[in-house]
């Protein structure tokens, strides 16, 4: 979801998510006062804001790549979206209470109405253990994470900062907080297990978020929201202008994206290719597997995946998580995309349908590498040779006839390989 347009790295709340809602609301009206009381008040005088919206919306909306499949979504990732004011009254702030989620990975991050982020805080932050990023927070820890308003200050440990200078003239004006969860269990993408989200005034007063005194402002934006998503995010037929030129023989993954784009996650780092069905029967990615978090002692990321995704619709096709790859005996992982699977596989490969557009983009994802992975995508982002920089970890693509794989099966999953390197030859479409 990325680079500077962002598709591929949050799912599906990319790019144009604030152009949407921009779309359905008008400019700001004079300056007003906003005031106390209604459902879940305790009295006395709100924040004063130019915003309709005052003290924010509980979750509105959850977004899956089951149900809104356009810009690259990761299949194992859940989302959930808040809306919150442009700002606050002096020293007033949204509090976010819950435990930690039983779940790979969960982040709050905040962002303006177009999604430029403010900032953000992963799990690890959250319950302190950020120098080992990759390690699994163990869930059913409680925490507070205040959101604070201010225009110098910095997102560390558990707060959040939402920027009062960085806000629209449309209304009603609002942020946006985003949770995130990459492989939840036990329910804890369910509204029942979300946190508790309040605004918190000077004077102690909490007006629960659940409870809103912003209905009429809340209805508004999820009704944008929604109809983004059922429109299809506005991103269908678009992918050809993120993943510019010819799809290519040999192929090569290239880092797309570090720290830039709109709805960005801060915590994941990106390789993708251009790919097309005429290139080659088969096409394989072959790489060493990294360790993952709860799945290795010492773990070197979070999480890692590979998905297949059609290029031109931007929709995903089917992932393949960390912990559902099956590796050989060397601790490399072995993916087939085809548009059927090749016969007599076997267990040493996984296979990802090609999906029904001839250009495909297959992505790979690492979340939270740990410092001392030296080849890990995030460590290598700035290298010349990405492929040099990750060694056995850099992730390795070639097209294959069905004939050479098959012939060459019983060798075992790198000599298949080498041999579909060797017969490949050269080629290229243009995406025209």
């Amino acid at each position: 979801m990325d680079m500077k347009r962002s598709f591929g790295f949050l799912a599906p709340l990319v790019t144009v998510l604030g152009a949407v809602l921009a779309a359905g609301c008008g400019d700001s009206s004079a300056p007003a006062t906003a005031q106390g009381g209604g459902a879940g008040s305790s009295g006395g005088s709100g924040p004063t804001s130019t915003a309709a919206l005052v003290y924010g919306c509980d979750w509105l909306i959850e977004s899956t790549a089951e149900n809104d499949n356009f810009a690259f979504p990761e299949t194992n990732a859940v989302y959930w979206l808040a809306a919150l004011p442009d700002h606050v009254g002096p020293k007033d702030t949204i509090e976010i209470a819950g435990t930690s989620a039983s779940a790979r990975y969960f982040s709050f991050a905040v962002y303006d109405e177009n999604g430029k982020i403010e900032s953000q805080l992963d799990d690890s932050d959250i319950v302190g253990q950020s120098a080992t990023p990759a390690a699994l927070v163990p869930s059913g820890q409680s925490y507070t994470v205040s959101v604070v308003y201010s225009a110098t200050a910095k997102a560390a440990g558990t707060t959040l900062v939402a920027n009062p200078l960085q806000n629209n003239l449309r209304q009603p004006r609002h942020k946006f907080l985003l949770y995130r969860l990459y492989l939840p269990t036990s329910g804890a993408d369910g509204r029942g297990n979300l946190p508790a989200l309040t605004y918190v005034s000077s004077t102690g007063i909490r007006t629960p978020l659940a409870q809103t005194p912003d209905q009429a402002s809340c209805n508004t934006i999820y009704n944008n929201v929604a109809a983004f998503y059922a429109s299809g995010g506005g991103t269908k037929g678009t992918g050809s202008l993120i993943l510019i030129g010819s799809a290519v023989k040999p192929p090569q993954m290239t880092i797309y994206r570090s720290s830039s784009g709109v709805f960005e996650n801060m915590d994941v780092r990106y390789m993708n290719v251009k790919t097309n069905t005429s290139l080659g029967e088969l096409f394989l990615i072959r790489g060493q597997a990294p360790g993952f978090g709860g799945g290795a002692s010492t773990p070197q990321v979070r999480y890692w995946s590979i998905c297949s995704d059609e290029l031109r619709s931007t929709e995903v096709v089917q992932c393949l998580a960390d912990r559902d790859a099956t590796l050989d005996a060397d601790g490399y992982y072995n993916v087939i995309i085809a548009t059927t699977a090749p016969s007599g596989y076997g267990t040493a490969f996984e296979y990802l349908p090609w999906g029904t557009q001839p250009f495909g983009r297959p992505i790979y994802r690492q979340l939270l590498a740990d410092p001392g992975f030296k080849q890990s995508i995030d460590n290598s982002s700035s290298a010349v040779d990405p492929k040099t920089a990750m060694g056995t970890y850099y992730p390795q693509t070639t097209y294959c006839s069905r004939s050479v794989f098959s012939a060459n099966l019983a060798a075992g999953t790198a000599a298949v390989f080498k041999a579909c390197q060797s017969s490949e030859g050269v080629g290229s479409v243009p995406d025209l």
